[in-house]
């Protein structure tokens, strides 16, 4: 059953369009027909819908300190490797390296010892699988975060589904502010159509982090389930008011 769709109704603005000179080009005009004064509303509308959160990241790390670089490179290395390579095999995963970096260990001024640091991040469906899983690999790697997101293909497919919505609501606000302001009716002028998208407002990812085990009898599953984020659709635009 889907969520009930809602529409928001923001302020609207009514303006004339000044007169242009006899010898003006008008940008409301083409060659042959008079400048249009009729006024135009601008006014948006939209609908929006609440969707269950499709892919979990969770981000896994080694981090060795030694008294020179190369050793401790070499451990991370040993820890990571495995695990990049069995995580590659499985189909339902997208895996990646998530940094690697050798940086000194300062007392008083001076270098004591070099800290390395490897991460990989894994993507997949949120799952009971995926989060015993995660408590695996935590027996012998650090886990950084989880962050759980919408997939791109879900949130273009549920912005498609809301235009028709959208669309309902821009004409439900046209039809009653035309009518509250003494016109009889309106016609479209222009319109223009987005969505919560990459460039709009995104919700803020919730992370969490787990301690490594002290061996791998200690695996525990991870305590997280997936949440909602909000998926809109807005049209807006423009439209002259009928006496």
């Amino acid at each position: 059953m889907k969520a009930p769709i809602a529409a928001s109704f923001v302020a609207a603005a009514l303006w004339m369009v000044p007169v242009a000179p006899v010898v003006a080009q008008s940008t409301d005009s083409v060659p042959g027909h008079p400048v249009d004064l009729r006024p135009r509303l601008n006014l948006d509308a939209s609908a929006w819908r609440d969707v269950v959160q499709d892919r979990v990241v969770a981000t896994v790390y080694a981090e060795q300190e030694s008294p020179e670089p190369a050793a401790g490179q070499a451990q991370v290395s040993r820890l990571l490797a495995p695990v990049l390579a069995r995580l590659r095999d499985d189909a339902e995963l997208e895996v990646q390296s998530a940094g690697y970096r050798t940086e000194p260990v300062w007392q008083k001024s001076r270098v004591v010892g070099w800290r390395t640091r490897g991460a990989l991040q894994i993507t997949g469906k949120p799952s009971e699988a995926f989060n015993a899983l995660v408590g695996e690999l935590a027996t012998t790697l650090n886990l950084q975060s989880v962050t759980y997101l919408l997939s791109r293909e879900t949130r273009l497919a549920v912005e498609q589904e809301l235009i028709t919505q959208a669309v309902k609501a821009f004409h439900e606000k046209a039809d009653t502010a035309a009518r509250a302001l003494g016109f009889r009716g309106w016609e479209v002028r222009e319109l223009s159509i987005s969505g919560s998208g990459a460039g709009g407002p995104q919700p803020m990812p919730r992370t969490m982090a787990m301690s490594r085990a002290a061996s791998a009898d200690e695996a525990v599953p991870l305590p997280g389930a997936e949440g909602r984020t909000t998926v809109t659709t807005t049209v807006s635009g423009s439209v002259v008011l009928l006496p």
